[in-house]
């Protein structure tokens, strides 16, 4: 067998699963498991086994199931993996002898639901446990949300707005193991320094009382907590109908609940069924697989990135470089902090306290330990102060005359080995890093890391990485070793295009929502129909909270290249000073932060305007095309490596809703 091992010692079965990698409860894995319960089978009938210890790997018992086959299977190859897989786990399930799962280290999704299978559970204090389903558009569907709620319940009996079976399932999150033994996810904790599977082998043998659970008392009230779970499942969907699988997975842990085990299975098999092989299922399961796959260098980086211990950012004091300085800081970084003008250079450390305020409240960190961390990181007015990192990073004010002086003036200085990057949203290394050679310079060391705003907030995952021909492979593979170390996701893309991907994409799109204002659409239509389905806010909501003056560079740089048949109306807006919510007035006008209405001036910008008020499909299909087309052009001109990957770039960066897709797979469902 090639996952699974065995030997039989006084009457126990050691069970090994070990695929030489991570373990994935993938179809191969389900049918050698099948086997060896016949072989197991077979041998307790001519000498009784007193029990099972099922062990995996140096990872742990594994990490869930195969996605890229749950991903490419039709329907009927989905049926067919389920239900050999609910046969399997219901045959250890209803086992002669008992089985004891022993997870030291992760045992996720599919794997943790064949450990629930088991008669018990056992946990190293190093062990992970959860079910990511949720996050990929789909939910557990070899028994998770039937027997998980069974061992801890639906909710908290101790604590309501505590972790229970509904929290496991519907929020996609990992437990430590001491709390997963907490709500009973796992029946007991490996002392420190024992050995697991002889830790579990004691139980069998002495304690198999220890794994006897009653039966949760909220199972028959399942009905009645419907209403409040449906409002927790309602904030993470934004109000919206989709993504299904949170929706379905409530309804399906309600109704089985009350359900005997074996109905309340087919129940889950059927709608799982459903919801994986649909179209936002597969998106989901897509966008997972790409995520994970762009988290690795090409094959061609592989061992060539560079050991970078130094990093410098230049213009520390401003809003995107204080973030940046931050997070290489909690990366580990020795960090030097420029800023060009001395004045401000006492900001520096303020910006960088701020940032670890939320932490210090809820007792994550003291504040000494910021004093520490921020006291760590040196603040210069020197240049010179650069010279000695290994990485450096400008993120200055979107103006080219301002960059390339300073890019001059580095390469004078900056050894050849050292890699030079920009935050620059729309001008490449082919334009700066012409610069930074003209200097003096190594042009083959310089890149793009386009970071997007605000940085420092982990759900803006996204860092594109923008190389040239010329650009060196040790450069790229440092840079993306560096943006997975301060926990971003890398997308490489190739210079030539003026916003690179997802601003390019998102001047297109910008483009199309000014057209349907001056048509007669009001502002607070566009952006509401926008907001109901496919982004987090509207495209003049997200103007304001970027600030108008960084769109209008944008604008500025993709106009250099292709003029615009109409001025736009950010232009005008940032002339006018209105820059969004940072000067308290954008498109909409601003009380304490908070949007009033839009602003009645708009309309006298925008000329003669229309009197055309588009519905809410309308906009969104005039507002998305636009964004498809580009997105589709860049990836036929090479910018973009794949269309899994540039989805995945709109979903991280601008918030598209990743159960649609990305604007590649959205545009291909509706025959673009």
């Amino acid at each position: 067998m090639e996952n699974f091992s065995y030997e039989i010692n006084d009457a126990i079965a050691r069970v090994t699963f070990d695929s030489g990698a991570m373990n994935t409860l993938k179809a191969d894995a389900i049918k050698e498991l099948g086997e060896l319960l016949a072989e197991l089978d077979s041998a307790h009938a001519g000498a009784p086994l007193a029990g099972v210890i099922l062990t995996g790997n140096r990872y742990g018992l594994g990490a869930g199931a195969d996605i890229g086959e749950l991903m490419r299977g039709g329907r009927s190859e989905l049926e067919e993996l389920i239900d050999r897989g609910h046969e399997v786990l219901s045959a250890i399930e209803g086992s002669q002898y008992p089985w004891i799962a022993v997870v030291d280290g992760y045992a996720l999704g599919g794997i943790y639901e064949l450990a629930l299978a088991c008669r018990g559970i056992v946990a190293t204090p190093r062990s992970t446990i959860g079910f990511p389903e949720i996050k990929l558009n789909i939910f557990p569907g070899l028994g998770g949300t039937q027997r998980m709620p069974r061992r801890s319940g639906l909710v908290n009996a101790d604590d309501p707005a505590g972790d229970a079976g509904f929290t496991a399932v519907l929020t996609g999150k990992n437990f430590r193991a001491a709390a997963a033994a907490k709500i009973k996810m796992v029946d007991a904790l490996v002392p420190e320094g024992s050995d697991a599977a002889d830790f579990a082998t004691g139980i069998l043998r002495n304690d198999l009382g220890l794994l006897d659970r009653p039966r949760p008392s909220d199972l028959d009230a399942a009905e009645s907590l419907r209403p409040m779970v449906a409002e927790l499942v309602a904030r993470a969907t934004m109000g919206r109908d989709n993504p299904r699988a949170p929706w379905v997975a409530m309804d399906v842990m309600i109704k089985g609940a009350a359900m005997p085990l074996d109905h309340a299975l087919r129940l889950e098999r059927d709608e799982f069924l459903e919801v994986a092989s649909s179209a936002e299922g597969k998106a989901g399961m897509r966008f997972f697989f790409t995520q994970q796959s762009t988290g690795k260098p090409p094959g061609k980086l592989a061992g060539k990135a560079k050991d970078i211990k130094k990093v410098g950012v230049d213009g520390a004091d401003g809003y995107m470089g204080n973030a940046i300085a931050y997070l290489a800081l909690e990366a580990g970084y020795e960090v030097v902090a420029h800023v060009p003008i001395k004045r401000f250079a006492a900001s520096v450390t303020d910006k960088l306290r701020a940032k670890y305020a939320r932490s210090v409240s809820k007792g994550r960190i003291s504040e000494q330990e910021v004093e520490t961390k921020v006291a760590g990181v040196t603040v210069t007015t020197k240049l010179s102060s650069l010279f000695d990192c290994d990485l450096v990073v400008e993120a200055r004010a979107e103006d080219r005359q301002i960059k390339s002086e300073f890019f001059r003036q580095l390469g004078s200085g900056m050894p050849k080995d050292a890699i030079v990057a920009s935050n620059s949203s729309s001008m490449g290394p082919a334009m700066l890093g012409a610069e930074f050679a003209a200097g003096g310079g190594q042009g083959s060391r310089f890149v793009n890391l386009h970071f997007f705003s605000p940085a420092e907030n982990p759900r803006m995952q996204l860092v594109e990485i923008v190389s040239t021909d010329d650009t060196d492979d040790e450069a790229v593979a440092s840079a993306h070793a560096f943006v997975k170390r301060i926990g971003k996701t890398p997308l490489l893309l190739h210079d030539g295009s003026v916003g690179f991907l997802v601003n390019a994409g998102l001047a297109a799109y910008f483009g199309a929502a000014e057209t349907l204002y001056r048509e007669g659409t009001p502002v607070e239509a566009i952006d509401a129909a926008l907001r109901a389905s496919v982004f987090p806010m509207g495209p003049f909501e997200l103007g304001d909270q970027a600030g108008l003056d960084i769109a209008a560079g944008l604008v500025d740089s993709i106009a250099a290249v292709e003029p615009p048949e109409v001025e736009p109306l950010v232009w005008k807006m940032r002339e006018l000073g209105r820059l969004g919510v940072k000067s308290g007035a954008g498109y909409y006008d601003y009380s304490e932060g908070r949007a009033t209405s839009s602003w009645e001036g708009l309309a006298g910008l925008a000329g003669k305007r229309g009197t055309k008020a588009a519905g809410a499909d309308e906009i969104v299909a005039r507002c998305l095309r636009p964004l498809y087309d580009k997105a589709a052009e860049l990836l036929d001109r090479g910018i973009v490596s794949g269309e899994a990957e540039a989805d995945m770039a709109f979903v991280l960066g601008m918030g598209f809703a990743m159960h649609l897709g990305g604007p590649l797979f959205y545009g291909r469902q509706q025959g673009w």
